[in-house]
This record gives C-alpha cells, structure tokens and sequence, in this order.
C-alpha cells in the first residue's frame, strides 16, 4: 500500500498515511500493533481495502476514506461537504478555550463552522458555555449536527451567509467570542496546491477572489459589532500573507486590541480583536 501511495506523497507519508489506514480497516489500537503482526487480513477486508486504496491513489484524502478525522482528542464524521479539520485549527480552539475559561456562562458563535469541530470542541470543553454555529451550507450543517450528536453536546445551529448582518440568526443573542475559520486561500494560489486539496475539499470553504481576499473579515467585522458585548472578541484563522492588510482594515472598521499571533510553527495564523 504505501509504494501505491508515492506518486502522491513521499515516502515517509505515504508510510504514515498506510499505517494509519491500516488501524481503521482493523480496529487495531497502535499499541496493540506488535500483537498482531502475521494477522492475515480478512477477505472482507481484503476488498474494502482495494475499494479505499483505489480512491486514495485517485487523489482522495484519507479521512474522506475513512469518513472521519481526528481534531483535539475527538472524532469527527467527515464527508467532501466540509473541510478536513486541521491541526492548526486546535490552536484556535485552545486560545478561545483560555478567553472564555474566566467567564461564567459564555456565549460563542462559530461562524462558517464546517464539520463544526469547532463549535463543538468549545462545547465539550466548556460545558457551561451555550455555543451557536452557522454555515452557508445545509449539507455542512447536516454533518456538525451528527458530530454535535455524537459527542453529546448541545449546539445551536442555524443556515447563514455571514455576509448578511440584516437578517441575524440568533438576533436575541449578544456574544463573548465570534470565531472563524473562513475561506482565505486566493484562487490564484490554487494551481500551487495539492491534489488531495484540490480535487477533493469543498472550495467554497477554501478559497477567495484574489481582487478581495479580505471579503470574509469585513463581513466577520460588521458581525461583531452588530452581536458582539462590550470587550466582546472577534477571533479568526487567517492566511498569513493578509495579517498586516488585515489588522488594518479592522483598525478603519473600529476594532480594538488587534493582535495578531503565531502557530507552532512561528508563523503568524491567527488575528484577535475587541469591540
């Protein structure tokens, strides 16, 4: 399998990604591994193998697959209606996790929330909180309602194009934290990114005109302060090619506290501000 697998990736991650396949075709923990070495797959398996690795040496991605992805410490149902969670993305949970934490009864709305491994992380890990999710996307909402579910947390959910602050979806609410992952990648970066990505996961949720790459952080702006309360926080995912353009349009939108920070590869990912 993982030879199959080189023409898309390099060795060390075609090896990565056949071994983590291999764990969800045989229910095998990765500790229980070495326990099962010379355990002859099953016919049953056999095939569904040969289905998956077609699929994957078409450019498929893993979890698509699988029809799962792994996001902080959870499972998540994953299907090309929504973006694969990222690692990256954890890091925007953590940091909304540490704002919230000192707060008695949160309100947090996800906005573009995908497969709602967002919404429904901060759920689980801040019980106390009443979280809100929308997306433009009846088939992305249809699979964060089934995650929300799965992972029995209460989640509010509600269809939105966050481009439109006159029409609300929870217009009695008023918020401590907006966030986001949205769309930010120019087409024009599109020719220079992977097959998997490509081919596979939902554009809508990827991509942006390169005549305004910043078209979500202005909708996103005039959200918060339409809902937001007083110090309330509008924290986003971003490109970073865009930070400084950025943290100046929302300076001219009438932002506060603008700060921008680093993932853990010291690149600069992320972008706060209050109203």
């Amino acid at each position: 399998m993982t030879q199959a697998l080189q023409p898309l990736y390099d060795p060390r991650e075609a090896a990565a990604v056949a071994k983590y396949y291999h764990e969800h075709l045989t229910s095998w923990e990765q500790w229980s591994l070495p326990l099962h070495y010379g355990d002859a797959l099953t016919e049953a398996q056999h095939r569904q193998r040969q289905q998956d690795l077609l699929q994957m040496t078409q450019g498929c991605p893993l979890q698509y697959v699988m029809g799962r992805a792994d996001f902080y410490g959870r499972r998540f149902q994953v299907t090309p209606d929504v973006l694969i969670p990222r690692p990256e993305t954890e890091e925007l949970v953590l940091m909304a996790i540490r704002e919230l934490s000192g707060r008695e009864e949160p309100k947090v709305w996800d906005v573009g929330t995908g497969s709602g491994c967002i919404a429904v992380t901060i759920a689980a890990e801040l019980p106390r909180a009443q979280v809100f999710a929308t997306d433009i996307s009846e088939k992305a909402l249809t699979i964060a309602k089934e995650n929300a579910a799965r992972h029995h947390v209460t989640v509010t959910f509600a269809q939105h194009d966050m481009r439109d602050n006159s029409a609300l979806p929870f217009p009695d609410q008023r918020f401590d934290l907006i966030i986001s992952n949205p769309p930010y990648i120019p087409e024009s970066d599109r020719r220079e990114m992977h097959r998997n990505v490509v081919e596979h996961e939902p554009g809508i949720a990827l991509f942006v005109p390169d005549e305004d790459p910043l078209w979500c952080y202005r909708a996103l702006a005039a959200l918060a302060f339409k809902t937001l309360k007083p110090n309330g926080v509008l924290m986003v995912e971003t490109y970073h090619q865009y930070h400084d353009k950025l943290m100046q349009q929302w300076k001219e939108n009438g932002l506060l506290d603008i700060k921008t920070h680093n993932d853990i590869h010291s690149r600069p990912r992320f972008v706060t501000g209050r109203v």
